[in-house]
């Protein structure tokens, strides 16, 4: 049996200080490791989040509405809302128009070069109940929209003519200074 005298108290008690160190550094070492890897998987989630997001929505790409500024009596083109990238096509475009223009039931027909063919079958809202004014901000705002498409310069509206209102082709360029 061992005598338990200073010395060997002593060794003991650094061989169990010594192992408690050991123990210490251990865990402090693996919680270390733990919070590197926690917070490097983090950091990479934010960031391909925020490119992904960067990515869905461009500057440049908008939907447009058209109105009349109260002191110049004229006609102004401003960008509504961001529209996805998804959603540059014909469909989803006149889809947008339909929506926000629920008395005129605008159709694609087809695109060819850089002119989109749509036509309005009932034009009778548009060409009589919208005044001289509503059509205007009409085929302005389908102009705008539907030449957002890349490759889409003009728009022809095939309708039955009316008191305010009749068929053409259409560009931005016909709305500057209206």
């Amino acid at each position: 049996m061992e005598k338990r005298t200073g010395r060997n108290l002593i060794r003991n008690n650094l061989n169990f200080k010594n192992k408690s160190n050991n123990m210490k550094k251990l865990l402090f070492l693996f919680s270390l490791s733990a919070f590197v890897l926690a917070t490097s998987c983090n950091n990479s989630a934010d960031t391909a989040a925020t490119e992904e997001d960067s990515i869905e929505i461009e500057p440049e790409t908008y939907m447009w509405q058209a109105s009349m500024n109260d002191s110049t009596g004229k006609l102004e083109m401003k960008r509504d809302r961001p529209a996805g990238l998804d959603s540059l096509a014909p469909g989803p475009v006149i889809d947008f128009l339909n929506q926000t223009n629920p008395n005129i039931k605008l159709v694609y027909s087809k695109t060819s070069n850089d002119t989109c063919y749509v036509s309005i079958p009932d034009a009778h809202y548009l060409t009589q109940q919208m005044g001289s004014t509503g059509p205007v901000h009409y085929t302005a705002s389908v102009v705008y929209n539907i030449t957002e498409i890349p490759g889409i310069n003009f728009v022809n509206f095939d309708f039955e003519e009316g008191d305010h209102a009749g068929p053409g082709v259409w560009s931005r360029k016909d709305f500057e200074g209206r």
